[in-house]
C-alpha cells in the first residue's frame, strides 16, 4: 500500500492511499464555473433522488448542452417547442434573462438547497455526488454535508477564515485518523475527482460566469440560440435557454450549454454542458451538470451555520 502524509493543521500525519477514499473528495463540492476549469481531458453524475436533511485559468475545457441525450435524468424536462433562432433578438433576449439573474441575486443574502453535481473525468462520467448545501453571500461561506458518496462527510469555507482553508472531515475510519482537516482548496487533496475548487461553488458564481461569456460567445451567426419558457427541473417551472455553437470558433469552449433558470426564484437552479461530438451524427457527451434542487433564499444563516464548532455538525475524531 503507498502511504501518503497528509497536513493536518499544522501536522504532518500518516495518510491512506487515495483509492482508500478517506481523503475528502470536496470536488464533490466543486462548483460551477463551468467555464473557468483548467483545460485538459474531458471530465464525473447526478442522480435524481431527493436526500434527507434540513436543512480562472486563460484556458478551459469545452462544452456542450443536453436534453435529447439518452439516459437524461427524469426530473428534467424541456418542451419540443420554444423560440428556436439565430437572431440578434434572442441572443439580446439570453443576455437580458441573465442580468435579471444578477440583479435578482444581489437581493440574496443566503440560501439552502440540495446540490447535485455529475462531472466527466479522464473522459469517465462520475457517479452523482449529493449534498445539503449552505451559501452566505457575505462573506463567501459555504457548507455542504455528503450525502452521496461517503454520507456524513462535511466541509465549509469562508473566505478571509481558516488561513483561506477548507474545513473538513471524513467518516468512518477516514475521521478517527484523519479528525479535522484543512485542506488547501487548490491543493491535490481537494481536487480530486473535481474540476473546479470549492471556492468557486455557488449559484452566484454560475450566474457570473454565464454572463461573462454570453456577453462575448453568443454571435449571430455563430450562435443558436433556443429559449423554451414552459421547460421544468423536477417539479420546479423554468425558462430554459439552450446555447449551441455549431462549430469550434476560437473563442468557443463550449458546443452547447443548457441553463434553466427558476421563475419564481429568478435564479438558476441548473446548468447542463456538453463537448463537441466526437465524430459527425454522435451524441454529444455530457462534461458538466449541477442542480440546485429545494432551493429556499434568505433563510437566516448565521455565522454558527459556518463553524466547525456547531454542535450540529460532526467535526472530531469521534
Amino acid at each position: 500500500m503507498v502511504i501518503h502524509r497528509w497536513q493536518h493543521g499544522g501536522l504532518q500525519i500518516p495518510g491512506r492511499t487515495r483509492r482508500c477514499g478517506w481523503l475528502l473528495a470536496t470536488g464533490a463540492l466543486g462548483l460551477c464555473i463551468p467555464w473557468e476549469a483548467a483545460a485538459g481531458p474531458p471530465l464525473k453524475s447526478e442522480n435524481t433522488a431527493h436526500p434527507q436533511g434540513t436543512t480562472a485559468g486563460p484556458s478551459a475545457p469545452r462544452i456542450a448542452s443536453v436534453a435529447n441525450r439518452a439516459g437524461a435524468p427524469p426530473n428534467v424536462s424541456s418542451p419540443a417547442g420554444g423560440s428556436a433562432t439565430s437572431s440578434a433578438d434572442a441572443i439580446l433576449e439570453a443576455r437580458r434573462a441573465i442580468a435579471d439573474c444578477q440583479e435578482r441575486f444581489k437581493k440574496i443574502d443566503d440560501y439552502t438547497c440540495t446540490f447535485v453535481k455529475r462531472e466527466r473525468m479522464d473522459g469517465e462520467l462520475m457517479a452523482p455526488h449529493v449534498m445539503f448545501m449552505k451559501a452566505r453571500t457575505n462573506p463567501n461561506s459555504l457548507y455542504f454535508k455528503f450525502h452521496q458518496p461517503n454520507r456524513g462527510r462535511e466541509a465549509i469555507f469562508v473566505h478571509g477564515r481558516n488561513n483561506g482553508r477548507i474545513v473538513a472531515h471524513d467518516v468512518g475510519l477516514g475521521k478517527l485518523l484523519g479528525g479535522t482537516m484543512y485542506l488547501d482548496p487548490r491543493g491535490s487533496m481537494a481536487m480530486e475527482e473535481n474540476r473546479h475548487p470549492v471556492t468557486e461553488a455557488g449559484i452566484g458564481a454560475l450566474i457570473e460566469t454565464v454572463s461573462k461569456h454570453w456577453a462575448v460567445e453568443l454571435v449571430p451567426g455563430e450562435s443558436i440560440v433556443t429559449l423554451h419558457h414552459d421547460a421544468r427541473a423536477g417539479d420546479r417551472p423554468c425558462t430554459m435557454i439552450e446555447t449551441m455553437h455549431p462549430g469550434r470558433g476560437a473563442d468557443f469552449l463550449f458546443h452547447k450549454v443548457r441553463l434553466y433558470i427558476d421563475r419564481e426564484h429568478g435564479l438558476p437552479v441548473r446548468f447542463e454542458a456538453y463537448d463537441w461530438p466526437k465524430r459527425p451524427g454522435a451524441t454529444p457527451e455530457l462534461v458538466e451538470e449541477y442542480s440546485y434542487r429545494d432551493l429556499k433564499t434568505n433563510v437566516g444563516l448565521r455565522d454558527h451555520d459556518f463553524d466547525p464548532s456547531n454542535k450540529q455538525y460532526s467535526y472530531g475524531r469521534l
